[in-house]
Parts: C-alpha cells; structure tokens; sequence
C-alpha cells in the first residue's frame, strides 16, 4: 500500500537536541546555517510547544502537535545541503500531506525562516508567536 505523508513512526526529538545537531552541522559546513537558524526561530517564537521535530539524515521533519500514533502523518520537510534535492546557497521544503495534495517550494537560502512559518501557518494553522 502506497503511504501519503510519513509513512514512519514518528519518534519526536526534543527541539533543544536538535538545535544542536543543526548548529554542529553549521558550525563544520556552512550550508546548514539556515538549518540552525529555522532550529532557532522554533524554540524562539513558541513553536516547541505546537510543533514536533525529527532528523532524517540531515533533513528536518516537522509535524503540528497532536501527532497522530499511527502513520500517515501529515509532515513539512525541511531539506539539507546535503540531501542531493537542493544545492548550497538555497533551502528546500515541502510538505508531504495525507491527501496527496503535498507542495514543494525552493528558495535561496536567506529565506529560509520566512519560508519555513510560511508553510506552519498554511499547512498547520501554526504562526510563530514573537
């Protein structure tokens, strides 16, 4: 059977834990410095509380609060440098939805934040709280 969404389990990572993961990853290859800095907007603007993250790799998948136990999971994607879909200098995200209605925008990189609480608050209902 063909899963819309994340078809995974979705094993939450607290935001303080992937905050650092993100900032290691900036601090040896500048490219993930938007990663850390979204990490950052989260934990800054109340998005801890309403918003689940993991890592995937070096992506960063995020789901609105409550996460439903079983999958699918309706999920926004964040992706890295690294992930061989976006190059260095811009950001990557998408949103895998249950429906099959999913989105994909890219951006350089300096848009990152913006992009990112674009997509929470259009996909989640979540807008960052300041």
């Amino acid at each position: 059977m063909m899963w819309r969404g994340w078809a995974y389990q979705f094993e939450e990572v607290p935001w303080q834990e992937i905050a650092v993961r993100f900032h290691d990853f900036a601090e040896q290859h500048p490219d993930f410095e938007h990663m850390a800095a979204i990490v950052d907007s989260v934990l800054a603007c109340d998005g801890a509380s309403r918003l689940a993250g993991l890592t995937s790799m070096h992506d960063l998948v995020v789901a609105a609060r409550p996460v439903p136990e079983n999958p699918p999971v309706e999920v926004v994607i964040v992706r890295s440098p690294s992930s061989g879909l976006i190059g260095p200098g811009a950001v990557l995200i998408e949103h895998r939805s249950t429906s099959g209605r999913d989105d994909v925008i890219a951006r350089p990189s300096e848009e990152a934040i913006p992009l990112f609480w674009r997509f929470m608050v259009e996909k989640f209902g979540v807008a960052p709280v300041r």
